[in-house]
């Protein structure tokens, strides 16, 4: 079986439903698959509410196409019972990319004894090995995970999707990582060492377990550590996703555009009081507007903005000559920008620009992206 080892999101298909073929939208195969058997409808409830399901009974290329989609953007999918459908033509707003987060190697095994166990842990192939696990007794997926791509946050609400989503119901909020070997027969007998996650597809040495499938290499996964930008190379294997009902319309978290901040679940203003301090009340400036500026920068090192915008404003009525408003425009620049208004900060930078040149102000107005903000003004 070819080897494939996942170590960032690449080329992603969909995911089957319950013992079918894959859908249409996968480039390996165009035809829809079957409805569903009667005699497996029934069997599918054991999968009711499992939102962890596994992957890695699906064929290697399946797995491997797990990955693009998600590259993407976050997965948006059809759920019920054992049945899976990512809508590829359906988008999720893009500020639910997946992150990778790694984690110190973990050992996992899941073993399927029954039908229920079986469909409640490989939902969408299950039917597919009822068979295999008659005859062997027992179904094992022994994994080592090192990580996962996550997206945090609430999922979104199905208003905020764009595109073709009908019969949209879920999000894949999380893919883990790592290597896994699937097989058939008693875990006993496998032995849970490393020569069982390597071992090759067909029977074992022993002839007691049939290896279904793998993917991973543990001898890779060994590397991982916490801090990692991506899993070991060898240690990638796709082998759960985690899904998340979308939230009801109208009820989702939206995203605040610049000048803008999150208050519950709406997007106001971004507040900027301004009052003199106490000290200030009593201050004579008598630089022109160069006394003022430097309390500005002062009471911004102290985080105390309000007080810095009523010292800055002051400068800026003080007559100032330009060496003098450009620093004043420049300390206020850095309160709105601390302040999380990129906007206004660059608006400021540009001011102070205007009326004198600076390398610190060049460098900040770089740091900020000011020009591609104010492009889009």
């Amino acid at each position: 079986m070819k080897k494939f080892a996942i170590a960032t999101l690449g080329c992603l298909a969909l995911l089957a439903g319950c013992g079918s073929q894959l859908l249409q939208q996968n480039p390996v195969s165009q035809a829809k698959p079957p409805p569903l058997p009667e005699q497996f409808k029934n069997k599918c409830d054991a999968a009711k509410g499992q939102l962890r399901p596994l992957v890695v009974e699906w064929a290697a290329p399946d797995r491997a196409a797990l990955e693009a989609q998600a590259r993407q953007g976050m997965l948006v999918v059809k759920h019920m019972g054992c049945e899976l459908e990512v809508l590829r033509q359906c988008r999720a707003p893009k500020r639910f990319a997946y992150k990778y987060i790694a984690i110190t190697p973990k050992d996992e095994l899941v073993t399927m004894s029954n039908a229920e166990q079986l469909y409640a842990s490989i939902p969408v192939y299950a039917a597919k090995f009822e068979g295999k696990l008659a005859a062997s007794g027992e179904l094992n997926a022994a994994m080592t995970i090192v990580g996962e791509y996550g997206a945090a946050g609430e999922p979104p609400a199905i208003d905020q999707l764009e595109g073709e989503c009908t019969g949209a119901s879920h999000v894949v909020t999380a893919l883990t990582v790592g290597a896994f070997s699937f097989f058939a027969g008693a875990a006993k007998s496998a032995g849970l060492s490393a020569s069982v996650l390597n071992a090759g597809a067909g029977a074992s040495k022993d002839s007691k377990t049939e290896t279904l499938s793998r993917d991973g290499d543990t001898k890779a996964c060994v590397v991982s550590k916490r801090g990692d930008a991506a899993p070991p190379e060898g240690c990638g294997a796709l082998l759960r996703i985690e899904l998340a009902s979308l939230v009801a319309a109208g009820e989702g978290i939206p995203e605040c555009k610049l000048g803008m901040k999150l208050v519950g679940k709406q997007c106001k203003p971004i507040e900027k009081p301004s009052e003199l301090s106490p000290d200030d009340k009593t201050f004579v400036d008598d630089q022109n507007g160069w006394g003022w500026s430097t309390r500005c920068y002062n009471h911004f090192r102290a985080g105390a903005y309000p007080y810095a915008r009523a010292a800055c404003q002051k400068a800026l009525a003080s007559n100032p000559d330009n060496k003098t408003k450009g620093m004043a425009l420049f300390n206020w620049a850095l309160v709105e920008a601390a302040n999380g208004d990129p906007i206004d900060a660059c608006q400021k930078i540009s001011q102070s620009l205007a009326v004198r040149e600076h390398p610190l102000v060049r460098e900040k107005a770089e740091a900020l992206h000011c020009k591609e903000i104010m492009k889009q003004q």
